[in-house]
């Protein structure tokens, strides 16, 4: 009798755990990956995706630099946040590629000369930026393409 109270409680456990853990991966599997920008995964990704001429004249420092301000730039404009996806209100913000560089181009020239990130050139401002898009899609951070008006 002991036996079989013993096989039933196992079974009834195993069933309890199995319901449990099948409908805790099923809400997981249909929510949306978070993408986490990681700042020193990122410098690391860029500068190692850099073209050759433009990674001759180009630290990591200055890569950080250019990065720290695209970041600063997304926060400004309420794409970039420490909040979850469940307090996000879900709403559709579009950034403008002509946007984000001037700003960043802005940064680039206040920025005291011998400080990282001074004295770079538009070309190598757009080589970092680009190689963040191909760091971003890797990472799942980018979304499809906006098209069309409205």
């Amino acid at each position: 009798m002991i036996l079989l109270f013993a096989v039933l409680a196992a079974i009834t456990t195993f069933v309890i755990a199995a319901v449990s853990i099948g409908g805790v991966t099923a809400r997981l599997a249909q929510r949306p990956r978070a993408s986490v920008y990681d700042l020193e995964e990122a410098v690391d990704w860029v500068a190692d995706d850099l073209p050759d001429e433009v990674t001759a004249e180009v630290s990591y420092d200055d890569v950080r630099a250019v990065l720290i301000w695209y970041v600063d730039y997304l926060t400004t404009k309420g794409v970039a946040t420490y909040r979850t996806a469940a307090e996000i209100d879900g709403d559709v913000v579009v950034v403008p590629d002509d946007e984000r560089l001037g700003w960043i181009l802005g940064r680039v020239d206040e920025t005291e000369d011998g400080a990282p990130g001074s004295g770079l050139t538009d070309d190598q401002v757009l080589a970092i930026l680009a190689s963040n898009s191909s760091y971003e899609a890797s990472i799942g951070a980018i979304g499809r393409p906006v098209t069309g008006e409205g």
